[in-house]
């Protein structure tokens, strides 16, 4: 659905209050002053995307408010709004956006979290790297790797450090002297997994293993070479016959799964953004949710990717080709409706 319908749907609901979130940004100020009109685009483009992807115009996530972060809608449209307003002060146009697909329905059972369904994992790749999961081979990957030119925009990313920015206009420096220090542009607040040894920091890497958490056809399009899905039915009966294997293979490194946190760097929350945790907000139409190994700054796993093997996982998943059709393991022929 286009995004500018989502939005004439929102009008006629309470929730949406753009007489309150200008209030906000003008008492706020202008945390987009500083960025070049080709990011403001850029910044507004992902916006529509997500928007797309994670509102129809009546979701299950209706009542929560903007306070609530990335899974409200209002928050994404609050955001939009408040981009827009930039656009605006400026005196330009915003570009068109890319309008995404619609959802095609899916079979009973394969709505996740997030679209108000069951706990899924979903992980998009290729069909042979699948099949050898399906039959419990995990791969998980150094966090650092994935600081690459080379992948495409859905998988490229700095995993060892997040940051939020604020304007310099809104930030004032003193010297040890009392001096006054002019910053120039935005001011980066990063958060880095580091240690310090011997005067130096050192990164500390930790390894993951990517879902998501609900299964989303359109998906295929933006991951680059993925033809099939796996569908790991029972999640917490994954992460239980893994656990004995991994704390065999990796006994001093903490074992987490968790969804990722989406924010906006230009509009800090109430919390600090964590580099295992927290990813910027442009890649939440994925919602990632991230099955990890930290060695909490002990010896590293491995050089490279870490690889374990649990154990065949047929009985609770299955993977299906892009068509929807099945190609392995259990459940419904087809995950389309």
């Amino acid at each position: 659905m286009p995004v500018e319908a989502i939005i004439d749907l929102r009008r006629a609901m309470p929730a949406y209050d753009e007489e309150l979130w200008t209030l906000m940004d003008r008492v706020g100020g202008r945390n987009l002053v500083n960025l070049s009109d080709a990011t403001l685009q850029a910044r507004l483009d992902h916006l529509d995307r997500n928007i797309q992807y994670l509102d129809n115009g009546n979701t299950p996530r209706d009542s929560l408010s903007e306070d609530n972060g990335w899974l409200s809608p209002w928050w994404w449209l609050r955001a939009r709004h408040w981009t827009i307003l930039e656009f605006q002060r400026r005196g330009i146009t915003s570009m068109p956006t890319s309008t995404i697909l619609p959802m095609p329905a899916l079979a009973p059972g394969f709505d996740g979290v997030v679209a108000g369904g069951r706990k899924l994992l979903v992980r998009l790749g290729e069909t042979r790297w699948l099949l050898q999961l399906l039959n419990g081979c995990i791969r998980f990957a150094p966090a650092g790797t994935y600081r690459n030119e080379n992948l495409d925009a859905a998988r490229a990313d700095e995993e060892m450090s997040k940051a939020y920015r604020r304007p310099a206009q809104a930030i004032r420096i003193t010297g040890s002297d009392g001096s006054t220090i002019e910053p120039i542009g935005d001011v980066v607040f990063a958060s880095r997994r580091c240690v310090e040894r011997n005067g130096e920091l050192e990164n500390t890497p930790y390894w993951f293993c990517s879902f998501s958490s609900d299964l989303d056809p359109r998906l295929f399009k933006e991951f680059a070479g993925s033809d099939a899905c796996i569908v790991i039915f029972e999640p917490m009966k994954f992460v239980e016959r893994a656990l004995p294997h991994l704390n065999r293979a990796a006994p001093h490194a903490a074992k987490s799964l968790f969804p990722n946190e989406y924010f906006d760097p230009h509009f800090p929350c109430g919390y600090k953004p964590r580099a295992m945790v927290s990813k910027e907000m442009a890649f939440a139409y994925q919602r990632e949710m991230r099955f990890a190994l930290d060695p909490e700054g002990g010896p590293p796993l491995a050089d490279g990717a870490f690889f374990v093997e649990i154990g065949s996982i047929e009985d609770i998943a299955a993977v299906y080709a892009a068509s929807g059709d099945k190609i392995a393991g259990t459940g419904p022929r087809s995950f389309l409706a």
